[in-house]
């Protein structure tokens, strides 16, 4: 319904049509042609009497006849009769003091059913069903409990309805309020999970709790004192207004809804209840307990903003605007719908009220989200404030005298609501549940009654035979004379077609007929024992699929314009009679629905397997090309009704498009659009599974080069054309995704790289170079809602793709300032890197951290910090100094899972305890550092320096404080390698790579240079200590004896005194300095036959002179260590 217009606006229950209440009647079409038609009642049997019967829905008697006291009460009762139904399955009358109990259903006896009477507590006001409940306390209890509450707080408990005397009673102490309703959450088998909640006009919540082991008992806990609505809240409150509250605002109780609530995730406090319970005020106020925290939020801001952009607002100032909310429901685990009316209050004409369906959700009570807003219709004085009940993507709204189903989801919100009168003959609705499989109600004058949807509007989420996405067609639209496959004869199609299209057609319009033909057809010509749903180009996919593509490329058999030669194999199912575009477009819709149902209804659907993709390349599922198909043909009417009111660039990009007939379309046609027979509209709206082809050429226009004003214009009507037209498409995806049980993998509705340099040039250039301040904010603001269809097409392509898009499409508005714009694209499509980018370029910090607080969960902090990190200081500092206060762990957690992280890890380690994880981290980055020993021996004596300071006991850090002294002795002896060996190897004299400790052994080994002393083999015999092979060990150490042996000069050794001559041997004086260090010589030389045994040492002991001295040196330290163990 279109609220932008005022003008004739009826109640939601104001009927279109008053139905004949006359007894009770099955409502069938008139016309015998129209008794064909499946579409006339539905497919499900029916168990009772109908009553009521809508084009979608069917009210019939239900259950059990009532019971004679609960007729008796219903007919004569004089007074208030109120009805309520319980999920368990029973139902209730009150009437004065009486309570009249009685089940729905029985399943143990055929005999008639009897009522339960039990007596409320005294009051002088008046009962109502509301504060009644009827429940299972536990799976194994065969009759139900029951609590009454009289409007003053007195309750009155029976553990069994059956025993009318047996009951318990307790006074609830609410100081004056009055009472208004008893609710709870019950399991599917009507067993009642947690207490009873009761509830006060002024919402004060009291939590009724039973027992009916032994003595029967009942008790009361008030969950918050009686002092209003903003009064004891409770342990911790969380106050979200969304706007300024009204003095005036209304806090009269709505409704109560028990939900369960959401299990905690692992950066929360697990909470102390498993129950939300949601509690409404007219404020609109929203109150939602999770145990003991209480959260509060002020609906009216949420609901404006949400009228607003579905257009659905009243015309006037937000200011001016009232929202008072009528009911609430449950319509899911986590979500609300809630019925209010929104009002434009003016001094200069009357009050403006709307009816409006919101679903509103609640999984974090923190932050609830009105996710849609539906319009229901215009509110009337004269009736009285109805209810609703949830019907799936629909709703009933009732009150005493009429019944109306409306549209609760925007995927239905086109859909005309459908009414009852049901006061026409005296009848009066008492009460609205859910049960029986829909919903129920209970009338004055027929009792229990159910009312079912028919299937292709009740079972939309169900794929049962007779659903579509693309909603089945009423009888009167079915046989309005303007579809021609009701005129062509099936038997002639067998005859004069032998081909598998041609048979599919046949057996398609014998279904049409309910003739058994149909299934004989199929059975033949695609066996089931045949394909299965995993083949590729199987006969039956290609088959179906060549048919809906013909049939919405037929051309209007009804238009004496076209004449075209299609030979006599050519079966015309979506040819129509109408005259124009939009008539005939509309009779292809129709036939493509009946189509769709009837592969439902033969078992065909379920069938489809995969097609090849038309560019070759993979395959798609047959499911997915018929709603491909789909998509076209709102597009083709999306095109067709822009072109009826006047939009030049679509006519002439029709005219571009029929300029090239040649190459598609049939000689005759390519004649009569040469002779002025035929318009370009006509032969591109009649190719409907081509029309893309006008959208590529609306982003291919080009654009007046000489004005940039006008060019502004031009891409302004351009991009409004694509995206009315992406629109229509996305709206079919959108009913095909949710029906075909949530597939995403469906191709993109337009050729998205054209689209997206026209999006590019667009704002780049047409909006860059406009002068005129209000053409340019329209180029940006069409652009933006391009920008926004082409994302939402693109989210299944892969992931490096779809990325890509992404950025193409948000950075032009970061280019041309619009950051805002930027900032909510990439905030709605998760483009985390764009949405910190702009952040900290502008800078905007308090927006970052607003950003990491509200997608906690989404991984934008982890995007934050590997930008910041990647920066230059400022940045850096940014994310240690802002974001490493407000994320600390989580910063902390990033930065050690990559190596390269490390420096940063460190710094933030030293600004928090304990400093024994940051002397870790820093001790690991000098074991890993290879560039600079300089840099690791800082990052040691730091390490080294945080183990001093820690808190923890040494005793704990031992194993740090050695690998720290490890590696700055290995440090010391980068630094002490001889100046010789630095050249050979060409090592800074300052700063130097780290070598691995037997590459520096080595080093010493291979030096040449005769300036090496007995100090520096003593190095080289110190670094072997940090080898950890000990076989490398013991052969690095035996050649450092040999390289000082091998560097003296042996030549000048004297024989005449060798005691003398060999002390001055650099041999001799390495393993003297070696004793006088006091180290352990006979562990670190090796025996003379190995020194002796090595190559490089064999060839000097060819001279007995030189081996006589080496022997005379090992004597003489034998010698020496016998003398000294004489001495001790």
């Amino acid at each position: 319904m279109d609220y932008n217009s005022t003008g004739g606006m009826r109640s939601p229950f104001s009927p279109r049509v008053r139905q004949s209440l006359s007894g009770r009647r099955a409502l069938g079409l008139s016309t015998a042609k129209k008794n064909q038609s499946k579409y006339d009642r539905t497919s499900q049997q029916q168990m009772g009497d109908v009553i009521y019967q809508t084009t979608h829905s069917t009210i019939e008697t239900y259950g059990m006849p009532l019971p004679v006291m609960v007729t008796e009460a219903l007919t004569f009762g004089s007074g208030d009769v109120s009805v309520g139904m319980s999920p368990s399955g029973w139902c209730w009358v009150v009437a004065g003091r009486r309570v009249l109990a009685w089940p729905q259903e029985l399943t143990g006896s055929s005999g008639p059913v009897a009522a339960r009477e039990l007596i409320l507590p005294q009051t002088d006001l008046a009962h109502k069903a509301d504060l009644v409940f009827i429940f299972y306390e536990n799976d194994v209890q065969t009759v139900p409990s029951c609590v009454g509450v009289s409007p003053e707080g007195i309750v009155r408990y029976w553990s069994s309805v059956g025993q009318e005397g047996a009951y318990s009673e307790v006074s609830c102490e609410l100081a004056g309020q009055e009472c208004d309703r008893l609710v709870s959450r019950v399991d599917d088998t009507g067993t009642t999970l947690g207490s009873l909640l009761l509830a006060t006009t002024t919402c004060t919540l009291v939590k009724i709790s039973t027992n009916r082991e032994g003595r029967t008992t009942v008790s009361c806990t008030t969950l918050r004192p009686p002092s209003g609505w903003l009064g004891g809240i409770g342990r911790r409150v969380s106050l979200l207004f969304f706007g300024s509250m009204p003095a005036h605002a209304d806090t009269k109780l709505v409704g109560v809804v028990i939900l369960p609530n959401l299990p905690p995730t692992t950066d929360e406090e697990e909470s102390d209840s498993d129950e939300l319970i949601c509690l409404v005020a007219g404020g609109p106020l929203l109150q939602m307990w999770c145990g003991s925290d209480v959260h509060e939020h002020h609906l009216r801001r949420p609901l404006l903003d949400a009228a607003a952009r579905a257009h659905l607002a009243p015309h006037g100032e937000p200011s001016t605007m009232e929202v008072t909310a009528l009911d609430v429901q449950a319509a899911g685990d986590h979500t609300l719908l809630l019925l209010a009316t929104i009002s434009a209050v003016t001094p200069a004409r009357p009050a403006d009220t709307r009816y409006a369906l919101a679903q509103i959700r609640v999984e974090n009570p923190e932050s609830p989200q009105v996710v849609s807003i539906c319009a229901v219709g215009a509110g009337r004085q004269e009736e009285g404030s109805p209810r609703c009940l949830p019907l799936g993507l629909r709703a009933l709204l009732y009150t005493s005298t009429a019944l109306a189903i409306v549209p609760a989801d925007t995927s239905v919100a086109n859909e005309k609501p459908e009414h009852v009168d049901v006061s026409a003959e005296g009848d009066r609705v008492l009460g609205a549940g859910r049960g029986g499989n829909g919903a129920l109600l209970v009338t004055r004058k027929h009792g229990l009654l159910r009312l079912t949807m028919a299937l292709s509007t009740h079972h939309e989420t169900h794929q049962s035979f007779t659903s579509s996405p693309m909603g089945s067609p009423s009888p009167s639209d079915i046989f309005d004379g303007n579809l021609t496959l009701y005129e062509i004869d099936p038997h002639e199609i067998g005859i004069t077609t032998s081909d598998a299209c041609g048979k599919l057609k046949a057996a398609f319009l014998f279904h049409l007929r309910r003739d058994a033909n149909a299934g004989k057809i199929l059975a033949e010509l695609f066996p089931s024992r045949g394909a299965t749903p995993s083949d590729v180009d199987a006969p039956l996919d290609r088959t179906v699929i060549a048919v809906a593509s013909e049939m919405l490329d037929d051309v209007p058999a009804g238009d004496p314009r076209w004449r075209i030669l299609t030979g006599s194999s050519r079966v015309s199912l979506g040819s129509s009679g109408a005259l124009q575009a939009s008539g005939q477009l509309r009779d292809k819709h129709r036939a493509l629905t009946l189509y769709i149902d009837f592969l439902h209804a033969a078992g065909l659907w379920h069938r489809l397997g995969y097609v090849s993709k038309e560019s070759g390349c993979g395959c798609v599922r047959s499911v997915r090309v018929l709603c491909t198909l789909a998509e076209r043909l709102a597009a083709a009417r999306a095109l067709q009704r822009l072109h009826s009111a006047g939009a030049t660039l679509v006519d002439a990009a029709m005219q571009q498009v029929s300029s090239d007939c040649d190459a598609e379309e049939e000689p005759e046609v390519c004649a009569a659009l040469s002779a002025g027979a035929l318009t370009a509209a006509d032969v591109v709206l009649r190719r409907v599974t081509r029309v893309m082809r006008a959208v590529n050429v609306l982003a291919r226009l080009p654009a007046p080069a000489v004005d940039a004003n006008a060019a502004a214009a031009h891409a302004h009507h351009a991009l409004r054309a694509i995206t009315t037209i992406l629109n229509e498409m996305h709206k079919v995806r959108s009913q095909w995704t949710s029906w075909c049980e949530g597939e995403t993998d469906c191709e993109p509705c337009a050729d998205l790289s054209l689209l997206v340099r026209y999006h590019t040039t667009a704002v780049t250039e047409s909006a860059h170079n406009c002068q005129d301040a209000s053409s340019r904010a329209q180029v940006l603001e069409a652009s933006a809602v391009l920008a926004d269809l082409l994302l939402m097409d693109a989210q299944t392509l892969p992931e490096h793709t779809y990325h890509r898009l992404r950025k193409d499409l948000i950075r032009p508005y970061i280019a041309e300032g619009e950051v805002d714009r930027a900032a909510a694209l990439a905030e709605k499509f998760k483009a985390w890197e764009l949405l910190v980018e702009m952040c900290i370029r502008k800078p905007d910090s308090e927006r970052l951290y607003n950003y990491v607080d509200k997608y906690e969960h989404e991984g934008i902090a982890e995007t934050a910090f590997a930008y910041l990190a990647s920066g230059s200081g400022p940045d850096r500092a940014q994310l240690l100094r802002g974001l490493g206060e407000r994320r600390p762990g989580r910063l902390a957690r990033w930065l050690a899972a990559a190596p390269q992280r490390r420096e940063l890890l460190a710094v933030h380690q030293l600004a928090r305890a304990p400093l024994s994880d940051a002397a870790i981290t820093l001790l690991q980055m000098a074991k890993d550092e290879r560039d600079s020993v300089n840099r690791m021996v800082t990052m040691a004596s730091l390490a080294k320096l945080c183990l001093v300071a820690s808190d923890e006991s040494k005793g704990q850090l031992r194993d740090k404080f050695q690998q720290s002294e490890t590696v700055l002795s290995l440090g010391a002896q980068h630094r002490a390698l001889p100046r010789d060996i630095r050249l050979h190897y060409g090592l800074g004299e300052h700063d130097m790579k780290i070598s691995d400790p037997e590459e520096l052994v080595q080093m010493y080994i291979d030096a040449e240079s005769t300036s090496l002393t007995e100090y520096d083999y003593k190095k080289a015999l110190d670094l072997t200590d940090f080898v950890e092979d000990p076989e490398l060990r013991e052969e690095l150490r035996l050649k450092v004896w040999c390289a000082s042996i091998i560097r003296e000069d042996w030549s000048h050794v004297s024989v005449e005194d060798p005691q003398h001559a060999v002390q001055e041997t650099l041999f001799y004086r390495l393993i003297d300095l070696l004793n006088i260090m006091g180290a352990d010589v006979e562990s670190l030389l090796p025996p003379l036959e190995m020194i002796l045994e090595q190559k490089e040492v064999s060839r000097l002991t060819e001279d007995p002179r030189l081996h006589y001295l080496l022997k005379y040196t090992y004597a003489c330290l034998t010698h020496h260590d016998t003398d000294q163990s004489m001495d001790q």
